[in-house]
């Protein structure tokens, strides 16, 4: 079964990581992408940025549409994926990328603010998005939801000095994704995660490359990138990926002194 059509939502979409390359994979499969930006960076760049990858979607083959908007605020969700219903007729991927800063700090430093602010996207969004596209993905009996987590976060990321919130944030996201698929596979619906470590990211240049199998640093790569989550999400968004639920699939983690290619 082909991807051509399909609608996928994914957030945090316009920066230089996973979720970008995300939506280019999925574009040059003829996914139409609801991209966006806003969660953190806001403002005419932060557009001018988003407009640039929609570029190379449609570059690619696909369709999109650019959605400013916090993933981690209620209202604002719903209206991201009401513009998505609008434009294209129903999400169909959801990809759960957009994520809090990493901050390491002393627990006792760590602010109300930013403790509620981090929380908010890392496991808010995450729920308010698959809290609105079920509905559509169950009615149409299909649907792929995969979220992005972290390495070892349920044991702090492997590492003595960690950001709790965003740590813990990812943890959450691991554990709704056991808990929240369950019951959704006989419907038509996968929920997976994916747990990298650290990553390089790409310039779009590269990016758009790695796609079309032209990107140079791909075979000779030493640690894993953004385009190596792209290219598991694609897989379980496929129709090879059909059975693959609930499962916690984990890209080795690389500190920085490993950072050799």
């Amino acid at each position: 079964m082909s991807l051509q059509g399909r609608t996928a939502l994914i957030t945090g979409s316009t920066g230089d990581g996973m979720g970008r390359s995300t939506a280019l994979k999925l574009a040059a499969s003829g996914v139409n992408v609801v991209l966006n930006y806003g969660t953190v960076t806001r403002g005419a760049d932060a557009n001018a940025r988003a407009e640039k990858v929609l570029e190379k979607i449609r570059s690619l083959g696909g369709d999109g549409i650019v959605v400013e908007a916090n993933p981690g605020d209620s209202d604002q969700m719903a209206d991201m994926i009401a513009k998505g219903e609008q434009r294209f007729g129903g999400i169909d991927i959801l990809v759960n990328n957009a994520g809090g800063p990493w901050n390491v700090q002393p627990v006792a430093e760590i602010t109300p603010e930013h403790w509620k602010d981090t929380l908010k996207v890392e496991i808010d969004a995450m729920f308010w998005a698959v809290r609105g596209v079920l509905p559509g993905m169950k009615e149409r009996r299909w649907g792929r939801i995969v979220s992005i987590g972290m390495a070892d976060a349920l044991h702090c990321g492997g590492v003595e000095q960690y950001a709790a919130d965003y740590t813990l944030g990812k943890a959450a996201r691991t554990w709704m994704t056991e808990q929240l698929g369950v019951n959704l596979h006989h419907e038509g619906v996968t929920m997976n995660i994916i747990e990298p470590g650290l990553n390089k990211h790409m310039d779009l240049s590269d990016a758009v490359a790695a796609v079309n199998s032209e990107w140079d640093g791909w075979p000779d790569r030493k640690m894993p990138c953004s385009h190596d989550a792209a290219e598991i999400i694609g897989f379980l968004c496929s129709e090879a990926g059909r059975f693959v639920h609930r499962s916690v699939i984990r890209l080795p983690n690389h500190f920085p002194e490993h950072w050799d290619g």
